[in-house]
């Protein structure tokens, strides 16, 4: 009896041997066909968590980054397949080989375009067990619109004025008349001409006629003529607008844009006492400087010629001749006007020796002063706003006798319209000549 209980005791003990050696290489099992062996489940009987990565777009096909990531618990290592059903246009699928036992993360592929959006439920299946995990997808955009161009003599342009140098903004719009075949969203992109381009976007909710709106962007480089032409395509068809490109509002006090021209006349005096002065396409250099030619014409034709030229706020004017009285030509410039001058500011312009009707002059001299700036003056029944007023005194200095006014002069000057009024008094014999403008075209 006692030898078998002996023998069952050391029969018991080599069991539990055995059975702890067996346990100790359980992590190298390997099932007998090579295929891994495992469960998706817990040993509470549910699922392991599963990890969706990547973005899901309706209508958008999946990427290398759109993964499946699933949880399995490995109690025999191998090969494994996990594939997830078909659902709305994509599935997932893995393959691979597991070299550890116990709970493993494995990587399932995504592939396919999801056809639908919302939460999407795929079933997933190793060995006997079964799970199921949701995919978000997103609806993403809609399709584009289809539509095509309509009636484009009735294209309008918006209220906004195209003036050369000067940024559009959003009264810069042309509205075009649309057909819609295929509701939608709509991006509409008119290249850039002359500096300005247009473009628009939006959504047409339903099919049939209806309007689209561009917005202009951008600043036009040059005024025209000519007009600048614009073209926009839709599929096969396309509508042409033009648009007009205005000179920038003239700021100047004495204004020498190209063609720009005044008329005034000698008041108390007849219609045969009018001055006729245009600004012409060429210029004329006296030493450093270019000057804009002034022609002064009668009945069209250029009797003399007045040389201007302006830097920044100030007005220059080049004398060439000798004012009909000299004996020598001047040929010299002397500031006009600086329209940044505060009232009652003077500067002097001297031109040195010369000779007047025999009498020699040791120096001309010309005194301006400030009188007044910003006011509004009515000349000829026209109102102008902005108006500078400066007074010239003229002085000849005689040998012999000291300096001797000669003259006096105010003229008025209204900013983006230039003289509109000058009276000289002659000191001399003494005599007063106004002359106002009575007409006005500057460019």
């Amino acid at each position: 009896m006692k030898y078998f209980v002996h023998f069952f005791t050391v029969a018991l003990l080599f069991l539990t041997i055995c059975s702890c050696q067996k346990e100790l290489h359980f992590d190298n099992v390997i099932t007998s066909n090579g295929q891994a062996v495992g469960t998706l489940k817990s040993s509470s009987g549910n699922c392991l968590p599963g990890l969706i990565l990547g973005t899901y777009t309706k209508d958008s096909a999946l990427k290398a980054t759109n993964i499946m990531e699933v949880y399995a618990d490995i109690t025999a290592i191998g090969t494994y397949t996990i594939k997830s059903d078909t659902v709305a246009g994509f599935s997932f699928s893995g393959t691979g080989t597991i070299t550890a036992t116990g709970v493993n993360i494995i990587h399932l592929a995504g592939s396919g375009t999801p056809a639908s959006s919302g939460p999407i439920t795929f079933t997933i299946k190793f060995g006997t067990s079964v799970c199921k995990i949701d995919v978000h997808v997103s609806p993403g955009l809609p399709p584009n619109a289809a539509f095509s161009f309509i009636n484009c003599a009735g294209t309008t342009l918006g209220p906004g004025i195209y003036t050369a140098g000067n940024t559009v903004d959003a009264t810069h719009t042309v509205t075009l008349n649309v057909n819609v075949t295929t509701p939608g969203p709509y991006t509409i992109n008119v290249p850039a001409v002359n500096g300005v381009s247009f473009s628009g976007s939006g959504t047409f909710t339903t099919i049939g006629n209806t309007q689209v709106i561009l917005t202009a962007s951008g600043a036009p480089v040059v005024a025209s003529p000519p007009a600048y032409n614009y073209t926009v395509t839709s599929g096969t068809s396309s509508c042409s607008f033009a648009i007009t490109v205005a000179n920038p509002p003239n700021l100047d006090y004495v204004p020498q844009t190209n063609f720009s021209n005044w008329s005034s006349m000698l008041v108390g005096g007849t219609p045969a006492d009018t001055t006729y002065i245009q600004v012409s396409t060429s210029s004329k250099t006296f030493g450093p400087n270019s000057y804009k030619i002034f022609e002064i014409k009668n009945m069209g034709t250029p009797t003399d010629s007045v040389f201007n030229r302006k830097s920044g706020g100030k007005y220059y004017q080049y004398i060439d001749g000798n004012l009909g009285v000299l004996t020598n030509p001047i040929n010299k410039e002397y500031l006009v006007l600086d329209s940044n001058a505060l009232i009652g500011d003077t500067w002097t312009a001297s031109f040195g020796p010369n000779v007047a009707m025999g009498f020699p002059l040791s120096n001309i001299r010309v005194d301006a002063q400030m009188l007044a700036k910003g006011e509004t003056q009515t000349i000829a029944s026209t109102t102008y706003n902005n108006v500078i007023r400066v007074k010239y005194i003229y002085t000849a200095t005689v040998i012999g006798l000291g300096d001797i006014p000669v003259a006096e002069e105010e003229r008025w000057f209204a900013r983006g319209i230039g003289v509109i009024r000058s009276t000289v008094l002659n000191l001399i014999n003494p005599a007063t000549v106004v002359n106002e403008t009575t007409r006005t075209q500057i460019f």
